[in-house]
């Protein structure tokens, strides 16, 4: 009976792994503003032999008092596509997740301070929303500005397992990287 309960009858739910990186950039292509993009790698798996359907994945994004949405949901390797329903079997599926928030008007500024990144699922046939994990990335000051926006400017933030934090670094889509100083260090 045990045997039943563990392989068909329970459904679990889904989970997803830390990113060992996370990016926040501008996108520019197609709009008339310059539109705030978080994206990232992550494993999502299901504790249920049976899999999960994720109907959608969206950020909450929080720095001191703002609040934002970024629901607008992409995901690939290669070819980007927007993200709605997605299998989650037991072994898991890696990929690439793009954000971006639902309002194309709203100008979203990563000034310097500490930003709050939850990543929130919607599963199939569950009223609740899960959260998947939350993060707290520092945001250097000065990279963005609200007059300001260079097209190739990304900040990356890599994790850093000995240190239990993750560290940022400014890079161009040239190639070239522009360390940041470490307060801590």
């Amino acid at each position: 009976m045990f045997t039943l309960w563990l392989t068909v009858l329970r459904r679990g739910t889904v989970r997803s792994t830390h990113p060992t990186f996370v990016a926040i950039r501008y996108d520019f292509v197609g709009k008339k503003r310059a539109q705030a993009k978080i994206f990232f790698r992550s494993l999502l798996f299901s504790t249920g032999k049976r899999g999960r359907v994720v109907e959608s994945l969206f950020l909450r994004v929080k720095e001191g008092s703002r609040t934002a949405e970024f629901s607008f949901w992409g995901r690939g390797d290669k070819d980007l596509i927007r993200g709605s329903g997605m299998f989650v079997p037991e072994t898991g599926v890696v990929t690439n997740h793009h954000f971006n928030p639902v309002d194309s008007d709203l100008f979203f500024l990563f000034s310097g301070g500490a930003y709050s990144v939850e990543l929130v699922a919607k599963i199939s046939g569950r009223e609740r929303l899960v959260s998947l994990w939350n993060i707290t990335l520092e945001m250097p000051a000065g990279i963005f500005s609200s007059t300001s926006i260079a097209r190739e400017t990304a900040v990356f933030y890599s994790w850093s397992p000995e240190q239990r934090r993750y560290v940022p670094s400014v890079e161009a889509r040239s190639g070239s990287v522009h360390a940041i100083s470490d307060p801590q260090g």
